[in-house]
């Protein structure tokens, strides 16, 4: 009988959890680094996409009736906010990167990890004002979250500091924040192949600067890549910051980028 009322039950302790939605995975790591167990989480999408695509009605209707959208403010999720809005105008959309002093035109603000200070705090008001009744249980994991962020950030700083990197090649603006953190000085490559006269003066500026690493992204042609490396004589770093689990992928960035 006990086992029977259990399993009758277990439907409705489910869909008292708090319902919210995110767009991509890391999103949902950070949502539930302060909410845990008191909340189910809906993924508009299962990795990072920076092109919008219509949803199925079925799947709007889904992801529209939850009760928070959490998301970074970047341009792909503003207009899946306006369409989500549109089914169920009573949805709460947060940007969970507000308050933070911004690169301007880059939203990328989790490579910073003091910044993720402000996220971790904007999750948590969001919750402590729409779940008044659990604020003690969300406040014990923003402050666990909070030593978890600031454990991170005196491990990169320690590293950044017992390295010689001071200087790197980039293709994109992804580690802009890490990098302005850090006292790295980023240099912007264009994604094209070079001449014999190129190459020998990058190899000046190269060894001048002492440059030792170049990142790259997945997406980026790996046949340039080796050509580009070999005749600087520098390492590539593959990097995706929309890894699910922030703090795994920035110290593994943090330890490629000082080895």
């Amino acid at each position: 009988m006990v086992r029977i009322i259990l399993i009758l039950l277990f439907p409705l302790f489910l869909f008292s959890k708090n319902l919210v939605v995110t767009y991509f995975p890391l999103e949902t790591h950070l949502v539930n680094k302060i909410a845990q167990k008191e909340v189910r989480t809906r993924e508009i999408t299962s990795r990072y996409l920076n092109t919008y695509k219509e949803l199925p009605l079925s799947e709007l209707s889904k992801l529209a009736n939850t009760k928070i959208f959490f998301h970074f403010g970047l341009d792909v999720e503003k207009q899946y906010a306006e369409a989500l809005l549109k089914y169920n105008p009573k949805l709460i959309v947060v940007d969970i990167s507000s308050n933070i002093n911004k690169i301007k035109n880059n939203p990328y603000v989790w490579t910073d990890p003091l910044n993720l200070r402000v996220v971790a705090k904007n999750i948590y008001d969001t919750f402590v004002e729409y779940d008044k009744s659990k604020e003690s249980y969300y406040k014990e994991n923003y402050e666990k979250f909070l030593d978890e962020i600031d454990q991170t950030f005196l491990t990169i700083k320690q590293k950044i500091n017992n390295c010689e990197v001071q200087h790197i090649y980039v293709f994109d603006n992804y580690w802009e924040y890490f990098a302005k953190r850090f006292g790295i000085v980023t240099t912007f490559r264009e994604k094209k192949n070079l001449n014999v006269t190129e190459i020998s003066q990058l190899n000046e500026y190269t060894k001048d600067k002492n440059i030792t690493k170049l990142l790259f992204s997945k997406d980026d042609k790996q046949d340039f890549i080796t050509s580009l490396t070999k005749n600087l004589n520098i390492n590539a770093i593959e990097d995706n910051i929309f890894n699910d689990f922030w703090q795994l992928n920035i110290l593994d960035f943090t330890q490629h980028l000082t080895e």
